[in-house]
């Protein structure tokens, strides 16, 4: 990786975590109530609720594409050994003509 680009990229995460820090310090004296229906969570931190919502629905997009991935993983893999099978046989079949060549000795 170029020195640039990586400078950006780490310029950039920088400015994200400033940003990120900033906004957590600007709302820290602020809190919320969250009715969960069952029970409610008194006083809890705008920061803390915001940023626990982001991980959660990281991890939530995780789980749901998990299953996905997977399958697409064992059809690869499938792709992997059928591709496997037929350059195995290319090869054999290349192996059978050269020493059919051989045995009758033409060069062509």
């Amino acid at each position: 990786m170029k020195w640039r680009a990586l400078s950006i990229k780490v310029l950039s995460g920088a400015a994200l975590v400033a940003l990120l820090a900033w906004f957590a310090y600007a709302n820290s004296g602020q809190s919320v109530d969250i009715d969960l229906g069952l029970f409610t969570l008194r006083g809890v931190s705008l920061p803390v609720l915001v940023y626990g919502s982001v991980v959660v629905g990281m991890l939530l997009m995780v789980a749901v594409s998990l299953r996905n991935d997977l399958r697409t993983q064992q059809a690869l893999d499938r792709y992997d050994k059928i591709a496997a099978d037929v350059l195995r046989d290319i090869n054999e079949e290349g192996a059978e003509k050269e020493e059919v060549l051989e045995e009758t000795g033409d060069k062509t």
